[in-house]
């Protein structure tokens, strides 16, 4: 896939370890907490699962810079845990937040969600204190669907049916 500034493609073994680099950030995982402070080797194998998880469905991509090649983050369009739920996500190198990538490369990934996967819905999952991610579905056109308890987090589900918003 290729959006306007980036490429997005399947993460391979290679892209680990500039995707640990981003996973040590110190705020990486602050609106994820279930893999918030582990080890390298957690994260490790967690990408490793990716890979393999890849295999069967595309759900988990890396993203780089068109002109630089420079990698700047992750996104992914797979299942939540064990729900049924496809849902979408991004998760961006620090250096690159705020300055609109993660609106431009989740359209992209609405847009194969929809027209490759023909998937019918697709759902943001956004921790309760995570104003920035909850902004960004309602920008994408994500409507609130339900709230839910994930040990101990309260998370914000958002849904959209099929339409990527301009």
């Amino acid at each position: 896939m290729m959006t306007e500034r980036a490429i997005i493609t399947p993460i391979s073994e290679t892209d680990i370890p500039e995707i640990l680099d981003m996973y040590m950030e110190p705020d990486s995982f602050k609106y994820v907490r279930p893999h918030k402070d582990k080890s390298k080797a957690y994260y490790e194998e967690f990408l490793k699962g990716k890979i393999n998880t890849n295999t069967t469905t595309l759900g988990f991509w890396v993203v780089r810079l068109k002109d630089s090649n420079e990698f700047i983050g992750t996104v992914n369009l797979n299942q939540f845990q064990n729900t049924g739920i496809t849902h979408i996500g991004c998760h961006l190198k620090e250096a690159v937040w705020n300055k609109g990538y993660a609106t431009e490369l989740m359209r992209a990934l609405m847009q194969y969600g929809f027209d490759t996967r023909k998937l019918t819905a697709i759902h943001g999952i956004v921790e309760e204190s995570n104003q920035v991610s909850a902004k960004l579905m309602e920008k994408l056109g994500f409507e609130f669907f339900e709230e839910r308890m994930d040990e101990e987090v309260r998370l914000m589900i958002y849904k959209n049916g099929g339409k990527v918003k301009a």
